[in-house]
């Protein structure tokens, strides 16, 4: 009783010195917060705030992060908030650069943008998203382990990040790589970016698990389809399980083949496309047959496969991309979809996505993406 009662006293002294030795009493701490929240073009300098704050810089960044909470609420219809929203969450991680979510709520909300009741130019959009990104690296900075952070970006077999451990665990949270990965895509366009900070993001063991698939596909976006091939196949060979031992068997060769094929920049053809398919069905009938859950008849996932399928769809799109530069030489023009590349003979073979829904006649289509410059996929009605 007399230790709990000691500590109350320590508490309410603590609390006394602070409010009298910064020279800043309630009434006036309080008329701050309210300024801030009404009137947050009167945000004061991290030096002012860091000043004031008599050493209590972490319940001084929880208080000012209440009335960004506030203000957001208050400014939400038009989202007028963002106008100031990067001012006040930059103040409050310089008072607390170890507190992780002003981060990722500058990164979620600033780049946002609807039009239906926003109304910003593109200037405006485009200060909005580099105050996103220039929050999240901060985050990075703050949060990060920076030798760990230039490994993970600079590697490109997604199985050490995953197994050795002078990569794991780069950030200490990380939904601050992962959405500034979404970001650098989303709204920049930048798939070799996002690629990175995705990886980054992947080598934290409390990361969402699609980190690892989206370091790949975001390397396949950027145009470099070789890398995000192998980072593919990488993931296939590393998961685990006894009945999938044939489909990381595969992958692991499929890997081992295609690296020596890179190595000496060779084209891929028809014919090697052909028999690479043929193989991959066959397989995943085997492992269908495996999984099927005797309790009900009912196939199990086989995570193994769906990595497989995503990096034989990197190569199908490759093969599309080298004929289409082709194409470009001849016709000055993109062929913008692989029946134009076939009918003209620049290929000899037509690729079909694994990804096909023949009771709804819809599956994935292979296209020239005008915006990225890349040959890309999307859902569309089976031809």
């Amino acid at each position: 009783m007399f230790s709990k009662l000691f500590i109350f006293l320590l508490v309410i002294f603590s609390l006394a010195v602070f409010t009298y030795g910064s020279g800043i009493n309630y009434k006036q701490h309080t008329d701050i917060k309210r300024a801030l929240v009404n009137h947050p073009e009167f945000i004061p300098t991290s030096e002012m705030a860091n000043l004031s704050a008599g050493g209590f810089q972490n319940i001084i960044a929880d208080s000012y992060w209440l009335s960004a909470v506030q203000y957001i609420g208050s400014n939400a219809i038009g989202s007028e908030y963002k106008a100031y929203l990067y001012s006040m969450l930059d103040l409050i991680t310089d008072l607390n650069p170890y507190f992780t979510y002003p981060y990722q709520i500058g990164e979620l909300l600033l780049p946002s943008y609807n039009e239906r009741y926003e109304n910003l130019s593109e200037e405006e959009i485009q200060k909005n998203t580099d105050q996103a990104i220039k929050i999240g690296l901060k985050g990075i900075e703050k949060n990060c382990d920076a030798t760990k952070v230039e490994k993970a970006k600079k590697e490109y077999d997604l199985k050490k990040l995953w197994m050795d451990e002078s990569y794991q665990n780069a950030c200490r949270d990380p939904m601050i790589p992962y959405y500034l990965a979404y970001i650098y895509y989303w709204n920049l366009h930048d798939g070799a970016k996002s690629s990175e900070y995705y990886r980054i993001a992947s080598t934290n063991s409390d990361a969402p698990t699609g980190a690892r698939t989206m370091a790949a596909i975001m390397q396949g976006k950027s145009g470099d389809r070789e890398k995000a091939i192998i980072m593919l196949l990488s993931i296939a060979e590393s998961i685990g399980g006894e009945k999938e031992s044939l489909c990381q068997q595969l992958s692991k060769e499929l890997g081992e083949s295609l690296l020596g094929a890179f190595s000496a920049h060779a084209t891929l053809t028809g014919n090697g496309l052909r028999m690479i398919e043929f193989v991959r069905q066959d397989m995943v009938q085997k492992l269908e047959e495996q999984w099927v859950d005797p309790t009900n008849g009912q196939n199990v996932d086989n995570f193994c496969s769906t990595y497989l399928n995503k990096a034989v769809r990197e190569m199908n799109l490759s093969y599309l991309e080298q004929a289409d530069i082709r194409y470009l030489q001849d016709k000055k023009e993109h062929a913008t979809v692989p029946t134009i590349l076939l009918h003209d003979k620049y290929i000899d073979y037509n690729p079909i996505d694994f990804q096909q829904d023949a009771k709804n006649n819809q599956g994935i289509e292979y296209y020239y993406n005008i915006d990225t410059g890349n040959w890309d996929y999307r859902m569309g009605e089976m031809k």
